[in-house]
């Protein structure tokens, strides 16, 4: 039997309903675990913020450092946050929150390392890795540095 033309349109019609229903679920579900991601995100910077302060008992430069570096940890977290919202407000993606949280995260390190080897110890004996790591690590500021100045430039391009 051969359909005809408006029964295959009807038939056309109920399929492209069901996959734009089907479309739809998955969009929410989508949004509901970056929701939930965004959620966890914010809760997790929370308790950073609340274990660094406790962990804050001097004015060592051990817990100085330890601070300065969960500070910073929190910024990532927060810039993550901020990418996450950017996208459910399905907002044009946002590639310089990840360069900032590449530069973030690469500053973190420099200034972990450097208080490390400025405070001796077992530290001092991996001092050539260590200028390494922190070579490195300047390499990728700058190179993200750059990148960034280039999104800029060619979005005001535009």
């Amino acid at each position: 039997m051969e359909q005809t033309p408006t029964e295959v349109t009807k038939q056309s019609d109920i399929y492209h309903r069901i996959l734009a229903l089907f479309r739809r679920f998955i969009f929410k579900v989508n949004d509901i675990l970056h929701g939930l991601v965004a959620l966890v995100l914010l809760l997790a910077a929370a308790a950073t913020i609340c274990c660094s302060l406790s962990n804050f008992t001097s004015l060592s430069t051990a817990s100085i450092l330890n601070l300065v570096n969960d500070i910073l940890f929190v910024v990532i977290i927060l810039e993550l946050l901020w990418t996450m919202i950017t996208y459910l407000k399905r907002q044009e993606f946002p590639i310089a929150s990840f360069i900032f949280i590449g530069i973030i995260s690469s500053i973190r390190r420099m200034l972990l390392i450097e208080a490390q080897v400025s405070m001796g110890g077992d530290a001092a004996a991996h001092f050539e890795h260590q200028m390494m790591e922190l070579g490195m690590s300047t390499a990728i500021v700058l190179i993200l540095s750059f990148s960034y100045y280039l999104i800029s430039r060619a979005s005001k391009a535009k």
